[in-house]
């Protein structure tokens, strides 16, 4: 029994250092791609500010990123990533469950729901940190159907694989 106390208070000492820094705010810088259905093909470079709170060693995360239009075809949009962080003490590496809402714009696109996770390293000193992670967020889109003379005949909706990678700075609270 006693072992079991001391087990669980050396836990509790392990936790303390992430519950004493509750607020975070992280920014981030992001390029993904569309790797299936084919062709592969590049999304846009976005940016990111999301807001959190840590609880030991979970954080609630709710991002706001911005798509920049620097791809073929893409406009500048927003999207909202509620997030959550599972990062254990001492340990760098965390995981990261991602659902998104994107085309919260709407220029001629219709609401996008995905949902992925991503694994990352963090490594922080005092109230900085910084991280880099990889993700994937597979989402449904609409793609054109073309006939056999390359006229745009109707839509149909298909699953997509888009991976991302990250790089950021987080400040702590």
């Amino acid at each position: 029994m006693h072992r079991l106390l001391a087990a669980a208070a050396l836990a509790v000492l392990f936790m303390l250092p992430a519950t004493a820094r509750a607020w975070t705010l992280s920014a981030s810088l992001g390029k993904g791609a569309k790797v299936s259905p084919s062709p592969v093909e590049a999304e846009p470079i976005n940016v990111m500010i999301a807001p959190g709170f840590d609880i030991a060693v979970v954080r609630l995360e709710l991002g706001f990123l911005n798509s920049l239009p620097d791809t073929k075809a893409s406009k500048y949009d927003i999207e909202l990533r509620p997030m959550l962080v599972i990062k254990p003490p001492i340990i760098p590496i965390y995981g990261r469950a991602i659902f998104a809402v994107a085309n919260l714009l709407g220029k001629n696109q219709k609401t996008e729901i995905a949902y992925g996770a991503a694994l990352g390293l963090e490594i922080s000193l005092g109230p900085l940190g910084v991280f880099v992670e990889a993700g994937a967020l597979p989402r449904s889109r609409k793609y054109a159907v073309k006939d056999a003379t390359g006229t745009t005949t109707s839509t149909e909706a298909k699953f997509s694989w888009v991976v991302e990678g990250r790089v950021g700075a987080i400040l702590f609270f």
